[in-house]
C-alpha cells in the first residue's frame, strides 16, 4: 500500500491547491503532505470572497486570493505558517486513522497526530469541536475536510511566527449578514505556536507513523497527480472561481475537475 510523505517546496497558492485537489483525486493510499504559500487569502468553497477579506487592501499588496476545493472560512496563508494535509484512500489501512465520512469524527481523527506533536513540541493545545485547535491564548490551526465514497482528506493552517496583525488585517470578516448558504469566517483571536517547521514536520511524521501504524516514504507526487494538477491549475487562476459567487461561477478552460 502506498504511505508516503511529501514537503512541497512550491510556494504559489494556485499551484499547490491544484496539486492539493490532484492528489485528493488521485491518492491511492496515505499521504501526508506539508506546503506553504507566498502571501495569500485561501478562501472556502462557499463563500464569496468581498465579505471575507479586504479585496482593495489585497490587491495593493500583491495578495493572492485562491478559493480552495473544501469548505470552511477564509485563512492567512505566508511566512511564519505551514498547512499540513492528511489524503487517505477509502480502503487503505491506517489503524486508527482508518475511512469515516462523519465531517466532525474526521477532525477528531485526524487532528490528534496533530496535537500529539504539538504537546511533544511544548504547545498546549486541544480541539475545539469541530474542527478549531486551541490554546488557552487562542486558535492556531483551523481545519477543512473532504470526503468522497473513493477518499477523505483532511487539511489545516498551522500557525508558527506569523505577522498576526497582518493575519488578522486580511481574515476579518465583514459584519454584512448573508444568506445561510455562503460561509462566513468566524473572527476570532488567533496566536502563533512559536515552533519551528523543521522540528513540527519530523515530529508530525513520526507521531503519523505511530498513530497509523506506519512507515511513511519520503516521496514526490505521481505523474498522474501531476498532469491533474497540471489541467487544475486553470480553475485556480481564474478570478471566477476564486473572486466570483460559488454558487454560480463555472471556471474556464480545461481545470473544471472539482467535484
Amino acid at each position: 500500500m502506498l504511505a508516503r510523505a511529501i514537503v512541497t517546496e512550491e510556494t504559489d497558492p494556485a499551484a499547490n491547491l491544484s496539486l492539493e485537489e490532484a492528489i485528493f483525486l488521485e491518492n491511492r493510499g496515505v499521504t501526508l503532505r506539508f506546503w506553504s504559500n507566498e502571501e495569500s487569502v485561501i478562501i472556502g468553497r462557499a463563500q464569496l470572497a468581498k465579505y471575507e477579506t479586504d479585496l482593495a487592501f489585497c490587491k495593493e499588496n500583491g495578495i493572492a486570493v485562491v478559493r480552495r476545493f473544501t469548505a470552511g472560512g477564509a485563512v492567512y496563508n505566508g511566512r511564519g505558517n505551514i498547512n499540513w494535509s492528511i489524503f487517505l484512500a477509502r480502503e487503505a489501512e491506517a489503524r486508527g486513522l482508518g475511512y469515516v465520512k462523519d465531517p466532525s469524527e474526521i477532525f477528531r481523527r485526524f487532528s490528534r497526530p496533530l496535537l500529539v506533536a504539538l504537546r511533544e513540541l511544548g504547545v498546549d493545545a486541544e480541539l475545539e469541536p469541530p474542527n478549531r485547535i486551541v490554546t488557552p491564548e487562542g486558535k492556531v490551526s483551523g481545519m477543512a475536510a473532504y470526503v468522497s465514497k473513493d477518499g477523505l482528506l483532511c487539511h489545516g493552517t498551522l500557525l508558527l511566527d506569523a505577522d498576526l496583525e497582518r493575519v488578522r488585517r486580511v481574515t476579518s470578516p465583514s459584519r454584512e449578514q448573508l444568506e445561510r448558504r455562503y460561509t462566513r469566517s468566524r473572527d476570532t483571536r488567533t496566536v502563533n505556536t512559536g515552533l519551528e517547521v523543521g522540528s513540527l514536520v519530523r515530529t508530525f511524521i513520526r507521531v503519523f507513523e505511530e498513530e497509523a501504524g506506519l512507515e511513511l516514504a519520503e516521496a514526490r507526487p505521481s505523474e498522474a497527480e501531476g498532469e491533474t494538477a497540471g489541467r487544475l491549475l486553470s480553475k485556480y487562476t481564474d478570478p471566477t472561481w476564486n473572486l466570483g459567487d460559488p454558487f454560480e461561477a463555472r471556471p474556464g478552460g480545461s481545470g473544471s475537475l472539482g467535484r
